[in-house]
């Protein structure tokens, strides 16, 4: 059976697990939540880093005894059957290609017309999605090399901004004043939602459990150091800009991150915003054309899409067909929806709902295991087993509940979400009853590694890693 090398020590790991979460998206989230809430956001920003941290202990485990790209889609199809495992990846990577994919996307234009006012911001986010496409597609990697100095450097300018802000260092006007809760305490404790997005997707260093060295310290400590960092990072910049901006100015703006910036450092600043928001958009879409067609791909390899998304290219080896449709799903919505500082947040906190209810799934994953598989060795335990997955679980749940505090916003997060969610269903039901395959039978340990080891032994794909 081949084996891929392991080769990547913590640092690796630590860039590959904050690389897709620090995106331009999260920072325009950041933004947006401090003036909603007010420096009372660190709350909810540090209760959603908790949780994270929870279901990062999970994923940790799931990884360690079944590794492979598949991720949460092979996790789940041994514990709960096909059906389950097709909710599982297509809620929480199908919706985020289609909705995460655009915003992002839009996060970069919008990035670029502060600088260049004249530009088309459709444009730009489709000439962005080309030439990832094209580079994807070659199977050239850009970031790979660089992902450690990348990230490190988004999280330190990040803590550096931040950091001059709240001592009043280079400035360019006085601190305002600003109360700690804006809203109330009520809308700090439904706001955690919006504290998940600056943590969500720390998961995809999981299926990278073969290639890291000492994976069952690396791994979680990658996704555990990562998530600290994030929040520290964070929390300073957030806690600077409010001090510095009208509140309604960063709720209403579709670059709240970048006037935040511009009024705390001045046009300087602003600048400098601007080009860390780029950089992080395009390393996030990057880390999406690289991720999300592997688990398609993967589904294919499994029946559970259509064979066409296992096509590689002849040349390149690359899951060709599963890229083109990655780059469609982040496309389309730029021409159907118009890309409002409303519009944003609902389309990220829809994902949001989407991407739990994966969260929840994983985290039944690992009861149901424990159960059927007591005796298997994991090389990694989640600690405090079943607490730590009953506590995520209902979570989870809260976060879904109280995902927005205004309620015709939640309601419009509802419906969009439960859209997809609801054909997602219908898809998966109809698909394995065409494929004749059971929808709830689990496929067995042992004949899941299997097929995995025989996958691995082709060598016909396996993707650019993020950092080597």
């Amino acid at each position: 059976m081949a084996k891929l090398k392991k080769k990547l020590g913590f640092w690796q790991a630590y860039a590959t697990a904050t690389g897709l979460v620090v995106s331009g998206s999260t920072m325009v989230t950041l933004a947006y939540s401090m003036g909603l809430v007010g420096p009372g956001f660190i709350i909810s920003a540090l209760i959603a880093m908790i949780i994270s941290i929870i279901i990062a202990l999970s994923y940790a485990e799931l990884a360690s005894i079944i590794p492979g790209s598949g991720m949460v889609g092979d996790y789940t199809s041994v514990a709960m059957g096909k059906f389950m495992s097709i909710i599982a990846v297509l809620g929480g990577y199908f919706v985020l290609s289609v909705m995460v994919g655009a915003a992002e996307t839009m996060t970069a234009g919008f990035a670029a017309q502060s600088l260049f006012p004249n530009i088309n911001v459709t444009v730009v986010s489709l000439l962005l999605l080309t030439i990832f496409l094209v580079i994807n597609v070659l199977g050239v990697e850009i970031f790979g090399s660089i992902q450690v100095v990348l990230t490190l450097g988004l999280m330190i300018t990040l803590s550096v901004m931040g950091l001059f802000g709240l001592f009043d260092v280079f400035t360019a006007t006085a601190q305002l004043p600003v109360d700690f809760t804006l809203n109330g305490w009520g809308t700090v404790f439904q706001s955690i939602a919006l504290g998940i997005w600056l943590f969500i997707g720390i998961e995809f260093v999981a299926p990278m459990v073969e290639e890291v060295k000492n994976p069952s310290k690396n791994i979680p400590r990658a996704m555990i150091f990562g998530l600290l960092s994030i929040f520290v990072a964070d929390m300073l910049f957030g806690l600077a800009i409010i001090r510095y901006i009208d509140p309604s100015i960063l709720v209403g703006s579709s670059i709240p991150q970048i006037d935040g910036a511009g009024a705390m450092l001045g046009e300087k600043g602003a600048t400098w915003m601007m080009i860390v928001t780029l950089f992080a958009a395009a390393s996030s879409i990057n880390s999406m054309f690289a991720a999300v067609p592997r688990m398609f791909y993967g589904m294919a390899r499994d029946g559970l899409l259509p064979k066409q998304f296992s096509y590689l290219h002849p040349r390149f080896r690359t899951p060709m067909v599963s890229i083109i449709a990655v780059f469609l799903l982040f496309a389309l919505p730029l021409f159907l929806l118009k890309m409002t500082p409303e519009m944003f947040n609902i389309l990220i906190l829809s994902a949001c709902i989407t991407w739990i209810i994966s969260y929840m799934i994983a985290q039944l994953d690992v009861i149901i295991l424990r159960k059927r598989y007591a005796n298997i060795e994991r090389p990694f335990k989640s600690p405090f087993y079943p607490y730590t997955q009953i506590i995520g679980i209902l979570a989870c749940v809260y976060l879904i509940i109280t995902i927005h505090p205004e309620t015709a916003v939640k309601m419009q997060i509802y419906g969009l979400a439960g859209s997809f969610f609801i054909g997602i269903c219908i898809y998966a039901f109809l698909w394995l009853k065409f494929k004749n395959q059971p929808l709830f039978q689990p496929v067995a340990l042992s004949e899941k590694r299997i097929m995995m080891d025989l996958e691995e032994d082709k060598e016909d794909y396996i993707p650019a890693r993020k950092a080597e």
